[in-house]
Formats: structure tokens, C-alpha cells, sequence
């Protein structure tokens, strides 16, 4: 079986962001542009052409993703809103779970029919207070699966036609078969990561169909095949990784997001890239991000 890792390719830092929680990173082909969120440090952030652009906002932002009527879709604490750039402007939509005020919400995906799935946890990671939902782009929220301190890294099949959901705290990663309607049915777990791995955290899908699954504590990002079987690992330089998408031209660059929280000053001086951003040059092919609403 091919290697999925172009030959002598390492991860590389592609901005030192020092970013307390960096989550979410999202390709953007128009702009040819990375964006990606510090959910502590409640900024969003853009790398495009060289150059970062960051902006700043009085809560958690926790994804984003293009809207189909301009702007974006975002999660926030406990909103979904839309955001205008550059202005920075935020215009909150849904509130899912006001009786919940110890939640927020964490990561998303938007689906080839237009249709956000996100997650929300307990922030205080204690409480099997989290639960996914799929937002229709005409506000219908519904609430699909629940029972997670710290939800995680919806992602689909290229086909769509399965929906993979971690259960981070508890290491293991579920797969949802997905109908015709955006109806989910048939959980079972897929993959279980070992205790000395860390826990899954953000994940991706190829073009192939691989998993490719970043583990925070753990060093490293895992790739699965469509099966749930191993085939590659990739070590990391830092221990805290959250998050990757595929992007560049050909959308066969890996973008791995990472973080400095939970790391003492002892972990931090021995891991000085952790909360960077970074890239590894791949032999595989992603997907371009969903639009919501397209």
C-alpha cells in the first residue's frame, strides 16, 4: 500500500501563532487562504499569501465556515452567527442550549447539501452535558446524538454517506450511517485510541476516504483507512495536536492546528512550537470545505 506522506516530508511551521487552543482550521479555495480559530484565545485568524490577519471578539469562536450568502457561519460559546469580514462584524442567529450555560459549543463541518454540523461540551470537561446537532440553513436545528463531556472532529465520507464523530474524553471515535435526507442511523464505534495516545481531538477526510485523525497528548496524527485500520502515523514536534484539513492548490497540504493548553512551563520550554500551525506536503487529496446554505 502507497505511502500517504510525500517521501522525506516533516511537519514544518507555517506561522508560530503560540495559540492557547488553535481548532478548526478551514481552507479557503477562492482566497487561496487558511483560516483558523484560538477558541481560548478568542480570536480568528488568516494566513494568506504570507501574511496572517487576526481578529479579536469578546467570547469563544469555535469554527467557521463559508456561508452561500456571503460571510460566514460561525460557532461561538453558545451561538451560531454570522460573521462579515474584514469589519469583524457578528450577527448571532441560534442559541441551541440556553438551559445549558456551562456548555459551548467546539467543532463543525458543513455537509455537501449545505448543512452545519457541530458539536457543544461542558467546558468545565466534567459533565456528559455535549451533544451534535445538524442545522438546516432555514435555522431547523435538531439535536442528533448526545451524552459527550467533549465532543470533537465531525467529519464526513467523500461519498457522504458516513458521518464519523469523536467522544474525546473517552477516546473513541464513532461512525453514523447518513440517508438521503441528512438523517443519521447505525452508531457504532470505529476506532478506539490506546490510553498512552492521547485522546482524538479534530480529524479529516481524503479523497480515498482515509481518517486522518490529530490526538492531542498524543504527538502524533493517525490516518485509517475507510475500514478503521491503521495505516500510517505521523510523529509531531509538539503533544497537543487538535486539528487538520487539507488545502494548497492541489488540496494535498495537510494544515495542523496545536495548542499550548495544559502544558506546564517545564512542558512549554521543551515544546516551544506548541500553538503553532502547521504543514506537511502529502501524496493524498482532500475535498473542498461545504459552503452552508450552498
Amino acid at each position: 500500500m502507497p505511502t500517504l506522506i510525500a517521501p522525506q516530508a516533516t511537519p514544518r511551521v507555517v506561522h508560530p501563532a503560540h495559540n492557547i487552543l488553535g481548532e478548526g482550521p478551514l481552507w479557503d479555495d477562492t482566497e487561496q487562504a487558511l483560516y483558523w480559530v484560538d477558541i481560548k484565545g478568542h480570536q480568528l485568524q488568516c494566513l494568506a499569501s504570507g501574511n496572517v490577519r487576526q481578529w479579536s471578539f469578546d467570547e469563544e469562536i469555535t469554527s467557521v465556515h463559508r456561508h452561500a450568502k456571503g460571510g460566514f457561519i460561525v460557532t461561538l460559546r453558545h451561538a451560531i452567527a454570522r460573521l462579515q469580514l474584514p469589519d469583524g462584524t457578528l450577527e448571532k442567529w441560534l442559541t441551541p442550549e440556553p438551559e445549558l450555560p456551562g456548555n459551548r459549543f467546539n467543532d463543525a463541518v458543513v455537509d455537501t447539501s449545505g448543512n452545519l454540523w457541530c458539536g457543544t461540551m461542558d467546558d468545565a470537561e466534567g459533565h456528559t452535558s455535549g451533544s451534535l446537532y445538524r442545522v438546516r440553513p432555514d435555522g431547523d436545528c435538531q439535536r442528533q446524538d448526545s451524552g459527550y463531556i467533549v465532543t470533537n472532529g465531525p467529519v464526513l465520507s467523500p461519498q457522504g454517506d458516513w458521518l464519523y464523530h469523536t467522544d474525546t474524553l473517552e477516546r473513541l471515535i464513532y461512525r453514523f450511517a447518513v440517508d438521503e435526507h441528512g438523517n443519521l442511523s447505525d452508531r457504532e464505534p470505529f476506532i478506539r485510541i490506546p490510553e498512552d495516545q492521547g485522546c482524538p481531538d479534530g480529524m479529516t477526510t481524503d479523497r480515498e476516504g482515509n481518517l486522518w485523525v490529530c490526538q492531542f497528548g498524543g504527538w502524533r496524527i493517525s490516518i485509517f483507512d475507510s475500514q478503521g485500520q491503521l495505516r500510517e502515523e505521523i510523529p509531531m514536534p509538539v503533544a497537543n495536536i487538535t486539528s487538520c484539513t487539507f488545502g494548497g492548490p492541489d488540496l494535498s497540504t495537510l494544515y495542523i492546528t496545536t495548542a499550548r493548553k495544559g502544558l506546564d512551563d517545564a512542558a512549554l520550554a521543551a515544546q516551544p512550537d506548541a500553538g503553532a500551525l502547521f504543514a506537511i506536503d502529502t501524496q493524498a487529496q482532500g475535498m473542498l470545505a461545504g459552503t452552508f446554505g450552498a
